[in-house]
Parts: C-alpha cells; sequence; structure tokens
C-alpha cells in the first residue's frame, strides 16, 4: 500500500474530532470526562480534608468565607477502532477496488489518529485482529497488517461471514470505549445491520457507518440483457434478465435499503455515509473522510 506525499500532506491537515468525550489511557488531544487540574476551567467543588491547599480560589474564599477547588478539563487520548467487512463483497477479486478503499481509509484514518497519540485497532470480519497500535512510529505496521489482511483475504474460494456474530466477536475485545468506524457495503438484512451496530454501541462508543458501494453494486453487468448471477457468499447461480424494468426496479430497491440503513443509523445516533468507489481512490478517500464529520 503505497500513499504519495501529496496525500500525506492532506492527511496532516486532519484532527479527530469526537462528539462526546471518553476516558482515555494516558494524556492526549481530545476533553476527557475527569476533572483535574489542567489547563481549561470546568466547575467548583467543595475542599475536603486531604484536597491540595494549592488548588483552592482563596479570592472565592475572600467573597463568600468558603473554601472550593477548582477543577479543570483534562485532556487524553481516545482509542479509535475500525472494523472492516470481510465478506465476499468487499473481498471477491472482481470487487478488489471495494477492499483497496476500504483499506485506504483505515490507513488514512489511522494515520490521523495516530499522529494524534491516539491509539488504533483494526479488526477484519471474518479475518485477522491487530494488535494495538500506538504513536506515529507505528503506522508502517498498520499498513504492513492492512496489506497482509488483502493478501489473505481476496481470493477466489467463497468463505461466509456472519456479521451478527463477526461484530459480537470483536465488540467483546474493546477495554477502553472510544469511536468506532465500521465500513462495509451493508447490503445485509437490516435487522442484521442493526445487530451488528448495536454490537458496539452496547460498548458505549462513538459509531460512525461507512458504506462503500462498487460499480457492479450500482448497475450489475451494464450492456446485457441477462446475465447469470453468483452469490458471493454462498457460490450459489442464478439466471436473471436484466431488462430496463428489471434495472430500474433494483435501483429502486438498492436505494430504499440504503434509505433504511441511514434512518436506522439517525435514530440511534450513529453518523452513516455512502461512498461509491471512483478512481483515483487516494481521492475518493478523502472525500469520504471529509464527509464524515469526524475528522476535520
Amino acid at each position: 500500500m503505497l500513499i504519495d506525499a501529496d496525500t500525506l500532506r492532506l492527511l496532516n491537515a486532519f484532527a479527530l474530532r469526537t462528539r462526546r468525550s471518553f476516558f482515555g489511557m494516558r494524556q492526549g488531544a481530545h476533553r476527557s470526562p475527569r476533572r483535574g487540574h489542567g489547563v481549561e476551567f470546568a466547575e467548583y467543588r467543595r475542599y475536603e480534608i486531604g484536597d491540595n491547599p494549592r488548588y483552592i480560589d482563596w479570592n472565592l474564599f475572600a467573597r463568600s468565607d468558603k473554601l472550593y477547588i477548582r477543577r479543570y478539563l483534562q485532556e487524553e487520548n481516545v482509542s479509535l477502532f475500525i472494523i472492516i467487512d470481510g465478506s465476499r463483497s468487499l473481498t471477491h477479486p472482481a470487487l478488489r477496488s471495494k477492499w483497496d478503499l476500504a483499506s485506504l481509509l483505515a490507513a488514512f484514518a489511522s494515520y490521523i489518529a495516530l499522529s494524534a497519540q491516539d491509539p488504533v485497532t483494526i479488526s477484519v470480519m471474518g479475518g485477522p485482529h491487530s494488535s494495538l497500535f500506538w504513536g506515529g512510529r507505528a503506522f508502517s505496521s498498520v499498513k504492513n497488517f492492512l496489506q497482509q489482511a488483502g493478501d489473505s483475504l481476496v481470493q477466489e474460494t467463497p468463505h461466509p461471514v456472519d456479521l451478527v456474530a463477526e461484530s459480537r466477536r470483536i465488540a467483546t475485545r474493546v477495554q477502553f470505549p472510544g469511536v468506532c468506524i465500521v465500513i462495509s457495503d451493508f447490503l445485509y438484512p437490516l435487522s442484521s445491520v442493526a445487530e451488528a451496530l448495536g454490537a458496539f454501541r452496547a460498548r458505549n462508543m462513538e459509531v460512525h457507518a461507512v458504506q462503500l458501494l462498487g460499480p457492479p453494486d450500482v448497475e450489475p453487468d451494464p450492456g446485457s440483457s441477462g446475465s447469470t448471477l453468483t452469490d458471493s457468499e454462498t457460490g450459489e447461480a442464478l439466471g436473471l434478465a436484466l431488462d430496463s424494468d428489471s434495472r430500474e426496479r433494483y435501483r429502486a430497491l438498492l436505494t430504499q435499503h440504503t434509505d433504511a440503513v441511514r434512518k436506522h443509523c439517525l435514530s440511534h445516533q450513529i453518523k452513516f455515509v455512502s461512498t461509491q468507489v471512483q478512481e483515483p481512490l487516494a481521492q475518493c478517500g478523502i472525500e469520504t473522510l471529509t464527509s464524515m464529520s469526524l475528522f476535520v
């Protein structure tokens, strides 16, 4: 996986911005629910025996004859979890561009987070799980992990993936809740999508769903009046007429399904973004990051 210097310069202009605060593992650049003795004032608290007298607001004491401690906002890091759908609809060789864009998005998000000392974990549904990546120097390890995951998964042999079971299994590995980015085409029954995303919400994470649709998803077998379709998950073949009415109905159903996923995400405070894979992939990835409103 190669990322050119111009793309890296663009990524350096981004920063991870969460909608709410999280407890971190060490000092960082994000507001924490903890109160301490930082820079930005948060609140007053009554003085208690054992508190350090240096944090007493003596001016307030002079006015009220009461002892109060000044408390400040602390800044800590935020854990970033990236979940990539490893099912055949993203890993079939004919759909390689979808996997490549998913990998680029994961690499871009990791670069931004690691640059701010935010820890990153990447998991592939039906594939490998990374260790915890720390610091800017870990970016090469992120790229190697994604490259190896692609080499092992993008194969002709079908390997069914249970979206719900994989999501639950990955969610159990979360120790410090943070930001979760789920990258998939979400071409599953709405109930399965809801359960999969719910597994990460149940871990008290801020969830962002990124839908990637490739050209064959939007317009199957263009220019043909009929085709034999093969289920990329099961290998089952089905003959199908692709006349204008069938194509129009397919597009309507795809739009209906995407809208249903979007509405579900909106009602559960999940940020949803839908992207069609386009070349150049790096530019498409940058535009997707921008539309997420997570990286500013």
